[in-house]
Formats: C-alpha cells, structure tokens, sequence
C-alpha cells in the first residue's frame, strides 16, 4: 500500500519521478530547486522511498544512507521528517567528514604533525611527544593540537588529506554509504564537492551522490554556489531543475523571475495574491524614513508586526534595534564568543537563559507544576503557604530586577534568595579567574568576565527573545530556509562593502563576484515572503538603478519615502 502511494505521488511529481529514474539507473545527480519549491520535501521523499524499497538490503550489508546538511537546524528537521531511522546517517560536512576519518588515529596524527611542521607562526615545538598517548578529537570551539584537539577547518582539510592519500579509506566509506545525498549543496566548499565528484565517484563500488539545492541561493564566501558544468556535459551528473513555488504570493514569484531570468518559476500551491512595495529613501541614511516606511506598511496598509519579518544585514545592526548591542559587543571578548551566546553554551549564556529565563518563563506562564519542580530541584522546597508567599514575593521582585539592573546583582539575587543553585561550570570558571597571578591565557576571560556583570541584564531577555525568534527583526544571512506572510527589506550600501545593491538593480557587473553575492541574497531575502513583500533602501540610488527597479518590482509598484 505505501509503494503504491508514493508511486502515485511521483507521477505528479516530475522532478521527483527523475530523482527515482536515477536512483533505479544509479545515475548521480543535481536538483536545481528554486525558492520555496519544496527541495526539502523532494529530499525526504528521495529518502523515504530508498527505505521503503532497500531497508532489508541496507541492513543486511551493514550499510546507511548519507544526507548530509549545512546546519543543525536543518539536520533536526530531516532526522524528524524520517522518525529518526538509524539506516539515515545524518549530519553537517563537518561531523560526516570526522565520522568517516576518525578511526584512523595513526594517519590523523601525521597530519596534524605535517601541518605543524609547515606553520612558521604557530609552530608547537615537541608535538609527537605531546599528542603521543593523546586521542584525536573534534572540536567545534577552536585548535588545541596538543591537547589532540582539531576543529572545523582541519576535519575538511584532513578527511580530503586522507581520502587523497588512502585509497583504501576512500573505498571504505563507497561501500558503507552507498547513497550520499547533499542538502543546500551551494554552500559546500568546492574542495568537498570535488572530493565526492573526483574521489568517491571514482571508486569501483561508487555510490550515488544527489546534490539538492540552488545555485542562486549561494549567500556564503566558502560555497561552491554553481557545481562546474562540465560534470553535467561529460554526464557524470544528471541536472533536474523544479521550477514550482508553494511558497511565495503570485506578486512575489512576479519579482523573483526578474531577478532570475534562468530559471522560471510559477504558482504550485495555495499561493496568495499578494503585493510588493519599493520604497527609495532618496539616499537619506535616517533611520526616521525607515521608521517611517515602517508605519506606513501597519497602519495605511494593514501589516501585522507580529507576522512581519524585517530583514538587516547583521547582527549589530539587529542588536542596535532590539537592543542587546552591549552584550554582543561584550561576547566579541571571547573566543567565538558570538556563536556560543546564540547557541547558549557558554558558562554564563547557558545558566542565563537555559536556566534563568526558563524559569522566570514557567512562573509568568503559571506553569507552577514545572516551575515548583524546578525549584525544588534547586533546593527551595515549598511545604506550605507561607512558602508559596515567600516565593510570589521574590519572583515578582526578580522580574523587576531583570529589567532595571545589571547581570551581576540579577545572578547575585537568585543566588542569594536560593531560586536557583550556581552550575559548577560558572564556580568553577570564576574561581579560576581568582588566582594570584592570573595566568595570561585568562586574563581576556577575567576581562570579559567582568564587563558582562555590567551589562543591563534586560540585553539577556532582549537577546533570548531574539533566539526564539519572538522579535521581529532578522540578519538577511540568518533568515535562509524560513518563510514569514511579510517581508520588509531594509538596504543600505553605506553600511557594508561586500553588497552593493545599487549595482545590481543598475545592471553594474564590473565587480562580477560582488554583484553576485549581492544579487543572490536580493533573491533569498525577497522569496522569504508568502504574502506582502517591501523593500526599502536608505541610500544612494543611481537613474540607472531606479529603472532597474521598476522592471523588477513593477512601475507602479515604485515609490519615494515622500509619497508615502
């Protein structure tokens, strides 16, 4: 019954009818999916149906099918999508590429020792006999070779050293994956693409490798974006494009195609009307006429706020706004300081708001059942009213605290009045930052350290809120993959020099590289909107640019900041 279905659903399904041809004929492959064609749903399918016709055989040869993600949200999604199947290996570059090479201790230690001998500027005097009895591990938070420790950069440049230098390794990994499947390809290193184009294709056993993404959809320097085409024309790779939207309003998809004459897109879905707004500031730079753009899209056009997803280029500018630009700048102390404050496994992010904001959060919620056990967890134990009084009376003066004084009388508070018990990660790391002398390689942490305890604890709830994505606000990075009902886009080519806008509405190649990046992140920006899409731009736009503009989002559809 389940064959039948999903042979059903293949024949109204062009590209995936092609992805399962290849799949039969073990034809490797590209799925060139425009934005919001349902690329991810055309991965899970593609999964789903080798599970469905090769489970037995897969788990009879000890074998498992690779899919691997550019981040981690993206691995949680598929890994959900497919009720956590153990036959589906999935993960980032980074972790397949330390998975496949980590056993292999012996050729990992004479890589590191290699790369050593060659860095003049860092060089570890005496390393074998360091690493000598140490384990080779991977790392997410930087370099320690002689402690054994590697890192992003080295788990891809040694797993190509390896795979380059032991033919044996490379066939290892063929016959144990037999189906290689990478998401948002264009954001691979071309080196790893090559590796599995020039490397594991090559091998006797070679297993088929489908590549699902879209080239216009390359934001990042270190992305391959376009996979070379002469693997297409020698017919090492089969090339499926999918041209549906199920996502964007017909208006949008509208501007979308001018952008991207190559590949035409056109309404697959429940797609919404929708309306699209350039507003040109006139070169102003006053974030008056952006607020101004603003209140003209709520109240003369009837956007809600808290459906709308307002797109900056980074994190400053978003932290400027939202306001925890102190407490990013204070992170920036440490390092990747930025990375473990959003990903909340730093000493202080962690108890912070994995804890403390959690537990605020179940008491303004009035889950008292969870907010009780976590207290009691904590060795505030409720046994009668008086108790309960007790706790109504410090949690409400908590919550005020948070929003008028800084982090080290918020954490002093809670601690004190024993709401909650301080991690031993935080004892720990503050009681080394107490030694006489204080090492060198702490002085930067005690530094940091005691400018956070400055910081107005109300950037913590500002930020959290910002990770949880409950504000309205976005980096233009950070908002691939999702979809919000409105878009506003906010431009501002005084603000950065790796984008300029103004060349690619004005048709200005001459910085080829530039217009490119610049282009594609116009195209992910603008395809995040399943209903009304607006762009702004606070600065300079030349004649050229202006009738650029007009022939992608429409002449009508053109307005000043004045004429609003």
């Amino acid at each position: 019954m389940a064959k039948q279905g999903l042979k059903k659903q293949t024949e109204t399904d062009d590209s995936l009818a092609k992805i399962i041809s290849c799949l039969s004929k073990r034809k490797s492959f590209i799925l060139e999916a425009g934005a919001g064609s349902g690329k991810t749903r055309s991965l899970i399918e593609t999964l789903k149906h080798i599970l469905l016709n090769e489970e037995g055989p897969l788990r009879k040869q000890n074998q498992q099918i690779v899919c691997i993600t550019y981040t981690n949200v993206a691995k949680n999604e598929i890994i959900e999508r497919i009720e956590n199947n153990p036959l589906v290996l999935v993960g980032t570059i980074h972790q397949f590429a330390w998975h496949a090479i980590k056993n292999y201790q012996k050729e990992l230690a004479t890589e590191i020792l290699e790369y050593n001998s060659k860095d003049t500027k860092k060089h570890i005097s005496d390393l074998d006999k360091k690493i000598k009895d140490k384990k080779i591990e991977y790392s997410e938070y930087g370099r320690k070779f002689e402690e054994g420790q590697i890192t992003h950069e080295d788990v891809i440049e040694f797993s190509n050293k390896l795979f380059e230098k032991y033919p044996k390794i490379l066939k290892i990994v063929a016959d144990k994956f037999p189906y290689i499947f990478i998401d948002e390809y264009q954001d691979t290193e071309e080196r790893t693409v090559k590796m599995f184009l020039d490397g594991l294709l090559k091998t006797n056993e070679s297993p088929v490798i489908g590549f699902f993404g879209d080239s216009m959809q390359n934001i990042y320097d270190v992305g391959i974006g376009q996979i070379p085409q002469e693997y297409i024309a020698k017919g090492v790779l089969e090339l499926i494009t999918k041209e549906e939207n199920f996502r964007c309003s017909e208006e949008v998809i509208k501007v979308l195609n001018n952008i991207r004459t190559g590949l035409q897109q056109k309404p697959a879905g429940k797609n919404l009307k929708g309306e699209v707004l350039f507003v040109d500031c006139n070169g102003s730079g006053n974030i008056a006429d952006y607020e101004k753009v603003k209140n003209f899209l709520t109240t003369k056009k009837g956007w809600d706020i808290n459906k709308t997803k307002i797109l900056l280029l980074t994190h400053k500018d978003i932290a400027n706004k939202a306001g925890y630009e102190t407490l990013l700048k204070t992170y920036d102390k440490l390092s990747f300081g930025r990375d473990r404050l959003f990903k909340k496994d730093e000493v202080f992010s962690e108890f912070i708001l994995n804890k403390l904001e959690v537990f605020v959060s179940l008491y303004e919620n009035k889950k008292y059942s969870e907010f009780v056990t976590m207290l009691g967890k904590q060795g505030f134990i409720v046994r009668k009213h008086e108790d309960k009084v007790i706790i109504d009376n410090l949690m409400k003066d908590l919550i005020k605290l948070r929003e008028s004084t800084n982090v080290k009388e918020v954490i002093g508070y809670v601690l004190k009045n024993n709401l909650l018990v301080k991690p031993d990660r935080m004892a720990n790391f503050e009681d080394k930052l107490k030694m006489i002398p204080l090492p060198d390689d702490l002085l930067s942490k005690k530094d940091f350290h005691d400018t956070l305890m400055t910081v107005n604890y109300k950037e913590f709830i500002q930020v959290n809120k910002y990770i949880e994505g409950s504000t309205p606000y976005s980096t233009k990075h950070g908002v691939k993959g999702a979809e919000f009902d409105n878009v506003l886009i906010v431009i501002d080519d005084t603000s950065w020099n790796r984008f300029n806008f103004n060349d690619v509405f004005s048709g200005n190649t001459k910085n080829q590289n530039r217009f490119n990046m610049t282009q594609n992140l116009l195209y992910v920006c603008c395809s995040r909107s399943k209903n009304y899409l607006a762009v702004t731009s606070l600065s300079v736009l030349d004649n050229k640019a202006i009738i650029g503009i007009k022939n992608i989002f429409g002449h009508s559809n053109y307005k000043t900041v004045d004429q609003l």
